[in-house]
């Protein structure tokens, strides 16, 4: 019993360790050999977990042979276009221009059923409003809508270009983000300053509070009746990050 806990307390940590080497992709994200190799490790770290017979060490190489192999094909498809076209294959375009690719379509055995329904799924509802739609080499679905049928950008309306950054958060669940406060150049007794003002004493009574780069700050407190407050905290032009 004791065997078993401590084993699978290592291959834990040894699968763990070696998952998040490999990357922070989602299993939709990931390329084929990097799917085979994810099943193969999870294999190979049950096995020594259900029979204690089957030697612990060779669980662990073979985990960190498959790490190893994942490394190599990593660098092989970065550095060389023609071994990443080899290893990963390359993406094919089943609609284009809103018509539908059937050789495409036949070739890769794609159901006209899931095109339309991995349309859907990207918000676009029919072929009428579909431009182009590619099937990436990881299996996801790239929907791209027409010209007619996709929204008018501040460039083509002859509007300003406006920064537009990732939203910081500056508390999250009561406690001060330091780190993002320095990154946005402020200080805790300004955000205080703000909160008192709008009846709020404590940090620990703010469930989040996010600030984005148009200067707009936005506060939600705790509890079934927290407010949801926005407060024009900064001019845009002062924004720094």
């Amino acid at each position: 019993m004791l065997t078993g806990f401590i084993r699978t307390i290592i291959l834990f940590f040894v699968t763990a360790v070696v998952l998040r080497v490999m990357g922070k992709r989602q299993l939709a994200q990931l390329q084929p050999y990097e799917v085979v190799i994810t099943l193969m490790i999870s294999d190979l770290a049950t096995l020594p977990m259900s029979d204690v017979e089957v030697p612990l060490l060779g669980g662990v190489v073979g985990i960190l042979t498959l790490l190893l192999i994942h490394s190599v094909l990593s660098a092989l498809s970065f550095w060389s276009m023609r071994a990443r076209r080899v290893i990963c294959g390359r993406p094919s375009v089943l609609v284009r221009d809103g018509k539908i690719c059937e050789k495409e379509l036949s070739r890769l055995c794609f159901d006209l059923s899931d095109l339309m329904e991995g349309m859907r799924s990207a918000g676009v509802i029919g072929l009428h409003e579909a431009g182009s739609v590619v099937l990436e080499t990881n299996g996801a679905l790239s929907v791209f809508p027409s010209a007619d049928a996709r929204p008018a950008t501040r460039a083509e309306m002859g509007m300003p270009r406006v920064y537009d950054g990732i939203p910081l958060t500056l508390i999250l669940d009561g406690k001060m983000q330091d780190r993002t406060m320095r990154i946005a150049g402020l200080e805790p007794g300004w955000l205080r300053r703000i909160m008192q003002a709008q009846g709020i004493e404590k940090d620990a009574d703010v469930l989040i509070a996010a600030l984005d780069t148009s200067g707009s700050l936005l506060i939600q407190e705790k509890g079934d009746g927290g407010r949801l407050i926005r407060v024009d905290a900064l001019d845009a032009q002062d924004v720094r990050w």
